[in-house]
């Protein structure tokens, strides 16, 4: 069973302050932005990514672009990103995989959770995302604060480390 995390691009964007002045000023950053901040929560959590953006704001036929742990889907002009959501998370629910939806829409929210899947808002989502983010820059800390040495002997058995002590005494 795969853990899926599908976030509705647009309405994160337009639901995070963060992106309140980037969105103005330049549309695709605000997406790449978003697009690595999915990335590295979905890697940090075993999750597979698909982040979704509809055509209200790019016109032209669906596209896919794979970047590891994310895909990023353009759906088709005059398709919304909540029916291709619906539609894949009906899928991979069917399938037993687990889905986690990450929209404010409220009409959404209701069909992702009479799918079987679990919905989760843009606002609770943003802090969910800092508390992985603090996670991960906790773990990366505590390795670099560790030795910072890759010694040998923290990888031998200890009654080989204490053999080799007694050699090393003599």
């Amino acid at each position: 069973m795969r853990e899926w995390l599908i976030v509705d691009g647009y309405n994160v964007i337009n639901s995070w302050t963060d992106f309140a002045k980037l969105r103005k000023d330049n549309l695709e950053h605000a997406r790449d932005l978003l697009r690595e901040k999915i990335l590295e929560y979905a890697v940090f959590k075993g999750y597979s990514g698909l982040l979704v953006f509809d055509a209200q704001e790019v016109q032209g036929s669906a596209e896919e672009e794979n970047y590891g742990a994310v895909t990023v889907i353009y759906t088709d002009e005059g398709e919304t990103a909540d029916s291709w959501i619906e539609r894949k998370t009906y899928e991979l629910n069917k399938n037993g995989d687990k889905v986690f939806v990450v929209t404010s829409d409220y009409a959404e929210q209701i069909n992702i959770l009479g799918s079987g899947a679990y919905r989760i808002s843009a606002r609770e989502f943003k802090e969910e995302y800092k508390r992985a983010k603090k996670q991960i820059e906790e773990k990366v800390h505590a390795t670099a604060s560790g030795t910072g040495r890759n010694e040998l002997g923290g990888r031998l058995h200890e009654h080989v480390r204490a053999h080799f002590e007694k050699l090393r005494r003599r």
